[in-house]
């Protein structure tokens, strides 16, 4: 079945922006869980998107991220798949990249993750800018939903679940316009509805926090080759 409708989403708010000394679920000290409010905003995100239609979700392999699509899944049983197009961008803030916990491991937390999916693409290996961020999440879902496009029992409505970096990049590639300005917040949601033609896509709602109680937090998009948050903690040491 073609895919014909694709909601896309950023993690909620991260517990180390609260907390200097954050507890670290799966042992990595860069992949922190989400804050208090974090945890409020994929509540109100899963009770916004339960009567969606969205058959399977597509997430970055970091905590936050499992985090954020949990209250989503405990209500409607939709399998989770780890996706590497869709995994957190560093820029050059490092010489290797920051990779996340085995599947293994985060299926221990998230039960409902299906760990014989291949991703799209193999995890991220080295430093990338901004243009290889652009191209490795473009190349991802052009892979992705040429899989499930040929697939007679694959799904119609999708969810992807990732980072600011990568959910601006994944409206731009699905826009074809590597400069299509659009931020992302904490918890917002992009729909993107497939045309009839089937040559391209439309954006029915553009980074939307109406249904978040506490509005749009920390809107993001791209400037420079390394993130702004890595900057910060580069400067603590």
């Amino acid at each position: 079945m073609v895919v014909n409708e694709l909601w896309i989403t950023r993690h909620g708010f991260r517990e180390d922006w609260v907390n200097p000394n954050p507890h670290y679920p799966t042992h990595l000290p860069y992949d922190p869980p989400l804050s208090k409010l974090g945890l409020k905003q994929a509540e109100e995100l899963g009770n916004f998107l339960k009567d969606k239609g969205i058959e399977a979700i597509y997430c970055s392999p970091f905590y936050r991220c499992l985090q954020t699509v949990a209250p989503l899944v405990k209500k409607t049983y939709i399998p989770i798949y780890l996706e590497y197009a869709m995994s957190e961008w560093y820029g050059m803030a490092y010489p290797e990249y920051q990779k996340p916990a085995s599947s293994d491991t985060l299926k221990t937390f998230f039960p409902k993750i299906d760990t014989s999916y291949e991703s799209s693409i193999p995890i991220i290996e080295g430093q990338e800018t901004v243009e290889d961020c652009h191209k490795r999440v473009k190349k991802g879902l052009d892979v992705l939903l040429g899989r499930l496009d040929s697939d007679p029992e694959g799904p119609s409505r999708i969810l992807l679940a990732g980072h600011a970096a990568t959910v601006v990049a994944a409206v731009r590639a699905l826009m074809n316009n590597a400069n299509y300005p659009i931020s992302a917040a904490t918890c917002s949601i992009t729909r993107l509805v497939r045309r009839e033609d089937g040559d391209g896509w439309d954006i029915t709602m553009g980074a939307d926090t109406s249904f978040l109680s506490d509005g749009s937090l920390r809107p993001w998009t791209f400037a420079g080759d390394i993130p702004d948050y890595e900057q910060k903690k580069m400067k603590k040491y």
